[in-house]
């Protein structure tokens, strides 16, 4: 059995049954002409051979893969060319898709999981476009002038592992772009930005309070919902409005729609992610992919004030259509469109409305201006986007909000921007870094008027990384509540819990995210996944999980938490090899900024509830070479004269002490720490107000709108008597003399 490595290049008719119902003789003519005057040429000249036809479609082989990318552009460019003079109803659209792998070499046939997956691939492409693994956008991405936009990895039937996916961008304007899935995860994030390093900040004393603890949720799980539940995937909405740019209204109403559906009891709906691989798929092709029996399928049309939505409903088992209907109204009645969507989709599942559900919608508004001011906006955020794009998104967000002080959705994504904000993007809108931080607060209390998921998503992980993972909890399983078909709430939850100590449960919530959306953000349930077993003592199942990510990614703000995890694993387990090679790697992507890898960064920003939780997290490290500080900050540093933890306890806790912060400028100090761990503290002009305790040899201190910090603390022979510098306090990148005073 011979074997080689190939390029595949699968491709398919969109929509070819009907096709041939509508014109059998015209459309087989039509086929044969462009396979004749068009693919044959066209794969000829690009050095590959077809090796199997079929009705509708093809398989061919190319010894490059630059040829195959290159081949695939040039066919659907001149499908695009022979359709333009073309009624819509007589157009040719093709499905490609592209893999690099091993094929079965059988006489001039070609076999195997290669060729499986590129047929795979053409399934998830949509009409006119191109769909290539990740091995293919890996090989050619900088070889050629167009790029990728990826869309996550996805789940193909008869393939085990999950396979990476990306579209080619065909538009040449977009080469040399990074480009990622349309949607990402909002925990990754890199605690270092362009240079310089972006703390993650608390919670505003304002609207600190102990929050109300609901009843825990129950949670959706595969056989729950796929068995006892009817189950509904929210295609995307066509827009067939004149003007194209208005996508955003069908991208805007098809996300509403969904979260709408998902509070209606008795019915589980999937994500607006899980629903956007599918669009333009077979009705049974997409039940069988994500076991999912019904479909709501429509389209959207706006003409000036004027709007008409079409909605069916398809049993997905039988692709037969249930009910269909048509919505005519203004623009300005959208929202009770909405509702007559969402009531009669109930009606014909037989199903009850949520009782007592708001009249509003969109978190919170019922102004048609603000509301497609906050679509525009949402357009432009959810797709990646340059500094100039990300301040117009803030614009909108900005506008709809002066159009509704009380639009808490809107005001909940201005907090995320300005939480998302790098250097780039504050420099291009106006601000200073320290202004957009501020800002953070600013708008989550206007949005803590009428939350949203987005605002409670926001809060809770500024508790996590506050060291307050309990109220965490609390406040996402209200997330929950309000959108069950949010996948981010699922996985915040899961996140919250394992720094909550309680990793046990969490399988079960990054079982629901898998539920609701089987093929988005693979890599961050991965590493959740890998981090509840490291804190279950689970060393070889972490690594098995956490070895499956993309870690070889270009994104560094994946690797940044899990390769952390995964170091401590592997010093457990005594892998040195492998533990050096992930700490090289975890150096790069830190780079000189944190000043390497330490336990003191691990700290900072891996903040446990629990004090074995973060030992069992640094021992691994500890045994895998990883050093407590960093160089620059334990130079001239004896560790003879470094405090033990009870030292430090004994020290601190119960007196007052004064001093100044040394590194990086020199600010006055005062410090006054309870025996209990409450603090007061003022540094220069500013007082904070915060909680410390003692984790291992350091002392540690969460204050609001600032990152979680621990420290190591020395006895300072270099002291001048009378100056208040017995001690000196070492963190990541301050460093305090102090003396107890009192």
């Amino acid at each position: 059995m011979d074997r080689k490595l190939s390029a595949i290049l699968a491709a398919d008719v969109v929509g070819y049954s009907a096709l041939m119902e509508r014109d059998e003789a015209g459309t087989f003519e039509r086929l044969r002409a462009g396979r004749k005057e068009l693919f044959e040429p066209e794969i000829a000249r690009h050095h590959g051979h077809i090796f199997k036809l079929m009705g509708d479609g093809m398989l061919a082989e190319f010894g490059s893969v630059v040829d195959a990318v290159e081949c695939a552009v040039s066919l659907q460019r001149g499908l695009s060319e022979r359709n333009a003079s073309l009624p819509e109803s007589e157009q040719i659209l093709v499905r490609i898709g592209i893999n690099l792998g091993e094929v079965i070499v059988d006489g001039d046939d070609r076999y195997g999981d290669g060729v499986n997956i590129a047929a795979r691939l053409q399934q998830l492409a949509k009409p006119g476009g191109i769909c290539v693994s990740g091995k293919v956008a890996k090989e050619v991405e900088r070889k050629l002038a167009f790029t990728f936009e990826s869309m996550g990895e996805q789940r193909v039937k008869n393939i085990t592992e999950p396979v990476r996916a990306y579209r080619v961008l065909l538009d040449p304007a977009a080469a040399g772009k990074t480009l990622h899935a349309r949607r990402q995860p909002r925990a990754w994030r890199l605690p270092v930005a362009a240079g310089v390093l972006v703390l993650a900040l608390g919670l505003a004393v304002a609207w600190w309070q102990p929050w109300e603890r609901p009843a825990q949720l129950a949670v959706p799980t595969v056989s729950e919902a796929a068995d006892t539940r009817p189950s509904l995937v929210v295609l995307p909405f066509d827009n067939l409005s004149d003007d194209k740019e208005q996508e955003y209204l069908a991208n805007g109403f098809t996300e509403d729609l969904t979260t709408a559906l998902a509070r209606v009891p008795g019915l589980f709906v999937f994500s607006p992610n899980a629903a956007s691989a599918y669009k333009d798929k077979d009705p049974k092709e997409i039940a069988a992919a994500l076991g999912v029996r019904y479909l709501l399928k429509g389209s959207i049309r706006r003409v000036g004030d004027d709007m008409r939505i079409n909605a069916q409903l398809i049993d997905g088992s039988t692709s037969r259509h249930l009910w269909a209907q048509r919505f005519d109204g203004r623009w300005a009645d959208v929202f009770a469109l909405q509702d007559g969507v969402v009531s009669s989709i109930a009606g014909a599942l037989q199903l009850r409305l949520v009782s007592g559900a708001p009249a509003t919608r969109a978190g919170g508004t019922s102004n048609p201006e603000a509301y497609e001011a906050y679509l525009k906006g949402m357009d432009i955020y959810n797709r990646i986007n340059t500094p100039a794009e990300f301040a117009q998104a803030v614009k909108y967000f900005q506008q709809a909000v002066q159009l509704d002080p009380d639009f808490g959705a809107a005001y909940a994504q201005l907090a995320w921007a300005y939480w998302d904000a790098d250097v780039g993007r504050v420099v291009v809108m106006g601000l200073t870094t320290d202004v957009a931080q501020g800002k953070i607060y600013e708008t989550l209390e206007a949005a803590a008027r009428d939350p949203s998921p987005g605002y409670y998503q926001l809060v809770a992980e500024l508790m996590v990384r506050e060291h307050d993972s309990d109220d965490a909890v609390t406040v996402l399983l209200k997330s929950v509540a309000l959108d069950p078909s949010d996948t981010w709430n699922y996985l915040s939850l899961a996140n919250a819990l394992n720094f909550n100590g309680r990793p046990k449960e969490v399988l079960s919530y990054l079982d629901a995210a898998a539920r609701v959306d089987p093929n988005s953000w693979m890599d961050y349930r991965r590493y959740q996944a890998g981090l509840a077993e490291f804190g279950q003592e689970k060393f070889e199942d972490a690594v098995r999980s956490i070895e499956k990510m993309d870690l070889i990614s270009a994104d560094p703000r994946a690797k940044f938490y899990a390769l952390q995890v995964l170091i401590s694993a592997y010093g457990h387990l005594g892998r040195t090899d492998q533990a050096a090679a992930a700490l090289e790697t975890l150096r790069k992507v830190v780079g000189r900024v944190d000043r390497g890898p330490s336990q003191l960064m691990t700290q900072d920003y891996m903040v446990f509830k629990n004090t074995a939780d973060i030992e069992r997290l640094l021992a691994g490290l500890t045994k895998a070479g990883v050093p407590e500080l960093p160089a620059l900050a334990k130079a001239g540093m004896n560790p003879k004269d470094r405090l033990t933890g009870a030292e430090i306890k004994s020290l601190m806790f119960g007196h007052e002490t004064r001093g100044k912060l040394v590194m990086p400028t020199f600010l006055p100090m005062q410090r006054t720490t309870s025996v209990d761990g409450a603090v007061s503290e003022t540094v220069g002009q500013r007082s904070s107000v915060g909680t410390s305790w003692v984790q291992g040899d350091f002392l540690c201190n969460a204050f609001p709108r600032e990152l979680t910090s621990c420290g190591a603390i020395f006895r300072n022979v270099f002291r001048t008597p009378g100056r208040d510098d017995e001690y000196k306090a070492v963190y990541r990148g301050d460093q305090f003399e102090f003396s107890v005073v009192k």
